[in-house]
């Protein structure tokens, strides 16, 4: 079976056309995820807030969520490595329950009760926020870890 010069022509030139558009339309394959080029996270992070993944002697490992420069693209969840030094205060929060308040308590606002805990007090799978007093935006960046100066744990 012989193909016609036309045919043959047209094939060639649509996988040109497809070869092209491949290399000048940064075509990228189903599934693969951005280059550190295309997402930059927040040039300032002091805090992180997310979910406690492992706990070993003075580290934690947080399933956190890193916001970025974007405001209006969603945040990146990255595992994030904290350390718990003997200056980092660590507390619980408690949040009362709206119908257990009052009318006048309810006015002032919602004020979380705060109970001091240790580091054992922690366990995987806690809802927390890690601040610092530094700029940790290069230590995600790095996944380098950093020194966390309070972790608050949710209680809802």
């Amino acid at each position: 079976m012989k193909i016609k010069t036309p045919i043959l022509i047209a094939i060639i030139v649509l996988i040109a056309l497809v070869i092209l558009a491949i290399i000048f339309g940064g075509y990228k394959k189903p599934g693969t995820t951005p280059g550190p080029e295309e997402i930059s996270i927040a040039k300032e992070i002091y805090g992180i807030s997310g979910t406690i993944e492992e706990i070993q002697q003075n580290t934690l490992t947080v399933n956190a969520l890193i916001l970025l420069q974007d405001p209006s693209k969603e945040p990146l969840n990255k595992l994030v490595k904290v350390l718990v030094s003997d200056e980092t205060k660590i507390y619980k929060l408690e949040f009362p329950r709206p119908e257990s308040m009052s009318q006048e308590e309810l006015k002032r606002g919602v004020v979380p009760r705060e109970t001091e805990i240790e580091l054992p007090g922690l366990k995987r799978g806690d809802k927390v926020d890690i601040r610092t007093n530094k700029n940790i935006s290069e230590n995600i960046k790095n996944n380098t870890p950093f020194t966390a100066s309070a972790i608050n744990v949710i209680n809802k």
